[in-house]
């Protein structure tokens, strides 16, 4: 069941992200026409793109956690019998989670300082800029802890290894 709802979590970050990112590349490529044939773009292009861009890989992160799917090098997991294969899958998830769990406290402490109204997008607070972020790093922290168990009980059961 954790496996499943994983893989759904997985597949709805997907989708959230591409949405963002295809949101991201519409306002590029509004600006860029808009500059060539109107002689002027938007003045919060620039921002706009950047903050969906964090967006997206956060929320994309998300799913990432949730399969194991990161970048990794395996060569001493894959040399790993048995018992060893499972402490180190142990190690990787809470490494991983504690990670996540830092990075959570580290932007909950900069959200929560960023109540200015600083965006070039006037009724942009900075604030719903910066709590994605603490609320992401809790998901992933959340979803490398789920992924590090399927992961333990796949190990256990002898099944599919990654």
């Amino acid at each position: 069941m954790l496996k499943t709802c994983l893989a759904k979590l997985d597949k709805a970050s997907a989708v959230v992200s591409s949405c963002l990112l295809g949101i991201m590349m519409v306002i590029l490529f509004y600006n860029v026409c808009a500059r060539y044939i109107f002689g002027g773009g938007i003045q919060w292009y620039m921002e706009s793109t950047q903050y969906l861009n964090v967006w997206a890989v956060m929320i994309g992160c998300i799913g990432v956690s949730a399969t194991g799917g990161h970048l990794r090098v395996t060569l001493v997991e894959d040399l790993l019998p048995g018992k060893a294969k499972m402490a180190d899958k142990i190690l990787v998830g809470i490494l991983n989670t504690v990670f996540f769990l830092f990075l959570a406290y580290g932007t909950f402490l900069l959200a929560s300082k960023s109540k200015q109204d600083i965006s070039t997008m006037a009724p942009l607070k900075m604030a719903y800029v910066y709590w994605m972020l603490p609320v992401t790093a809790i998901l992933n922290a959340v979803t490398a802890l789920g992924g590090m168990i399927v992961d333990i009980t796949e190990c256990r059961k002898g099944g599919a290894e990654k």
